[in-house]
């Protein structure tokens, strides 16, 4: 009997050991109880530190922040406008030429800080308001280290020099890895402007328009600016027309080759009242034939002029639906 006991304890023995050592293996094989690899809820925080980072490419190369910004500045309007189209509205910008953010845009920023001109920042007020980011272009270089030393600055290329704002504003996004959602706003756009398109055609069609804009002088654009007026949206350029360029986006008019020009309409962007003025009394105006028949429309430089991003985009199409629109 002593002997069948001890035979019965060793063979217990021997299946509990084996049995330890097949638990062992299987747990060998599992994922995530290794001594090696961090336990599910350490993984967890790991991956979320991770995705609360930031990187952006800019000319001077790849920063990454150690979380998104808020806290966002521009120093450029037409940055501006594609940061609100991609969702990173900043909390302060520059003005326009009034007082005043340009009215397409300020909708958008209520509670947003006021930091100077465009090309005449307050560096004091950009270091009191502690941004997270700045985003400038290529037209601050002189002032990028400035920047720099208050937070993180993302410099872009020059966006006015692109073909048009679809280039300029892909870039931007492109810069912060948005590119999806620039092709959302495009695309929008797009089909809105389509709307427009048909709402005007019948008054542009046949119709000679040209763009002038009252400076310190008068200027006469074409293509480099305006090329989709006439492309798209169905008016005749005048027999009189500029050669334009990234160079040279405009003609400086004398008052005398008016006359050669003509148009049927006149889309009038007006920065020196003096200037239009003393030209609204001279003879070869007034016997214009856009001028004669009520047809010179003002429009806002702000958008027409400095805009150069999707919500400008809009503004001009809601301009022509309004003037043109049947």
């Amino acid at each position: 009997m002593k002997r069948q006991n001890q035979r019965y304890f060793t063979i217990t023995a021997v299946l509990l050991a084996m049995l330890v050592l097949i638990v062992a293996c299987g747990n060998e094989n599992k994922p995530g109880v290794s001594a090696e690899e961090p336990a599910p809820q350490e993984q967890s925080a790991s991956n979320d530190t991770k995705d609360a980072t930031f990187t952006f490419k800019d000319t001077t190369g790849e920063q990454t922040l150690s979380q998104e910004p808020v806290n966002i500045a521009s120093t450029v309007t037409y940055l501006t406008d594609h940061l609100i189209a991609l969702g990173m509205t900043p909390k302060a910008t520059v003005k326009s030429q009034n007082e005043d953010f340009p009215l397409y845009l300020k909708p958008f920023l209520n509670n947003v800080e006021i930091i100077g001109e465009q090309g005449k920042v307050s560096a004091e007020k950009l270091l009191s308001l502690g941004p997270d980011l700045i985003v400038t272009d290529t037209n601050s270089e002189e002032q990028y280290e400035s920047y720099a030393k208050i937070a993180p600055t993302a410099m872009l290329e020059n966006g006015y020099v692109a073909p048009d704002w679809q280039t300029a504003f892909r870039a931007t996004a492109a810069s912060f890895g948005l590119n999806d959602k620039a092709e959302e706003v495009i695309t929008a756009y797009e089909k809105e402007k389509a709307e427009a398109i048909q709402s005007v055609h019948a008054k542009a069609e046949g119709k000679t328009l040209m763009v002038l804009r009252i400076r310190n002088d008068v200027r006469y654009y074409g293509d480099m600016d305006y090329r989709w007026l006439y492309d798209d949206f169905g008016f005749s350029r005048p027999d009189v027309f500029p050669e334009t360029s990234a160079e040279s986006r405009y003609e400086v008019l004398s008052n005398e080759k008016l006359p050669e020009i003509n148009p049927d309409y006149i889309v009038l962007i007006n920065d020196n009242d003096e200037i239009y003025n003393n030209l609204e009394s001279l003879g070869i105006w007034k016997n214009m034939k856009a001028v004669k028949n009520n047809q010179v429309f003002q429009v806002a430089s702000d958008s027409w002029f400095g805009g150069y991003g999707p919500n400008a985009a809009t503004s001009m199409l809601d301009d022509l639906t309004r003037l043109f629109g049947q």
